[in-house]
């Protein structure tokens, strides 16, 4: 996978995301693995700086032994520092190894033995044949999922009182963005917004139960402003690398919504979805 993703940034999305993940999913995975054997064995894929993985240990009991999948070592390296520290429910420490490897072998990534694989924000990079593939190795593994922050392809503006804010320019925008999104990111071409539909029928497939549910990015006007901003200047960037013959118009726009949520009258949401798939008995 040819991604890179800056420690900077996944620190910036870190407590948004944290406070947009659904937790009645993670006490779902949590209770069907209460009846596996311990230690549990987790699978980490995409695991970045380690947020993921520190945010769910805590729900689920132990004894726990995490792999942390990711292709970058500079972030691998801040994950074992951060995780070192992680305690599961009951406060004990949890045992991890760091593996650095491309995502594309998703056989290897996955080890024989997992009780849950899951990841963060990693969906929506993917291509529709990594999915398929993914559904059918947690299937032989037989091993539960649980995929969280994954985009469904919306996003726009909101005022004070909490109400969509979407003109036509903004539209446009967000149709270019979609497109962007779909460029190969080292696994195929980007499933994008169409990732959560995808997760869903690959694993149905395979007869995994499914439960899935909104966890939504909130940025409230003249609230966390730094991501907010941080975001649309990215999506300003993404857009003209789309249609560089637009950029006097996509670099207008940007200035205009820019001014807006600098002066807190705009607040921007960010759909996402999380899903928590079981397999059969």
């Amino acid at each position: 996978m040819s991604e890179r993703f800056e420690f900077d940034w996944l620190a910036l999305r870190e407590p948004v995301d944290a406070a947009a993940r659904d937790r009645t999913l993670a006490t779902r995975a949590r209770d069907w693995l209460a009846n596996r054997p311990t230690p549990l064995r987790i699978t980490d894929l995409g695991a970045g700086s380690g947020a993921n993985t520190s945010f769910l240990a805590g729900y689920l009991s132990g004894p726990q032994h995490w792999r942390l999948v990711d292709h970058d070592p500079e972030l691998l390296k801040r994950a074992a520092s951060r995780v070192v520290d992680v305690r599961d429910a009951e406060g004990a420490s949890i045992r991890f190894q760091t593996c650095r490897q491309d995502l594309a072998d998703i056989d290897t990534a996955i080890a024989d033995g997992t009780d849950l694989a899951t990841a963060s924000a990693l969906l929506d990079l993917v291509s529709a044949d990594w999915m398929n593939r993914l559904a059918a190795r947690c299937a032989t593994v037989g091993c539960a999922t649980l995929w969280t922050m994954t985009v469904d392809g919306d996003w726009h503006f909101t005022g004070p009182d909490g109400n969509r804010i979407q003109d036509g320019e903004d539209a446009a925008m967000l149709s270019l963005y979609q497109a962007h999104q779909a460029h190969d990111k080292g696994l195929g071409r980007a499933l994008g917004g169409a990732a959560p539909k995808s997760l869903r029928a690959a694993f149905a497939r395979h007869g995994f139960n499914i439960a899935e549910a909104p966890s939504p990015w909130r940025l409230l006007p003249g609230k966390q402003r730094p991501l907010a901003l941080t975001l649309l200047d990215g999506w300003c960037n993404a857009l003209v690398e789309q249609a560089p013959a637009e950029e006097r118009k996509i670099e207008a726009w940007w200035r205009n919504r820019r001014a807006g949520v600098e002066a807190g009258r705009l607040g921007i949401e960010v759909g996402h979805i999380d899903l928590y798939a079981e397999p059969p008995p």
